[in-house]
């Protein structure tokens, strides 16, 4: 996996609710940000992880808009750690099973 840290690509703009995502995976990984998608009808905040060749897809779903982040350098297991501490209680966490 890759080893370079931080943010991959020229995407810049984060939905308000992956912006705390996407710093604290910037700091153990690579993540490349997604387009935005609008017109989402969710009840709540949803993180979900899905694992790719070579590295996650982490789609960041709020109450209108989604927004999917690649990330490189960072395990299953690792982001399953990062993203269940306490920064993120308002998230439904989405993992696939161990």
């Amino acid at each position: 996996m890759a080893r370079a840290k931080g943010r991959a690509g020229a995407h810049t703009t984060l939905i308000e609710a992956a912006i705390p995502v996407a710093k604290l995976l910037e700091k153990h990984g690579r993540v490349s940000r997604g387009m935005i998608e609008a017109g989402i009808r969710a009840r709540s905040q949803a993180i979900k992880v899905m694992p790719l060749p070579g590295g996650l897809r982490i789609t960041v779903v709020s109450k209108g808009s989604r927004q999917e982040l690649h990330v490189y350098g960072i395990t299953l297991e690792k982001a399953r750690t990062l993203l269940s501490g306490t920064d993120f209680v308002g998230y439904n966490l989405n993992l696939p099973a161990a």
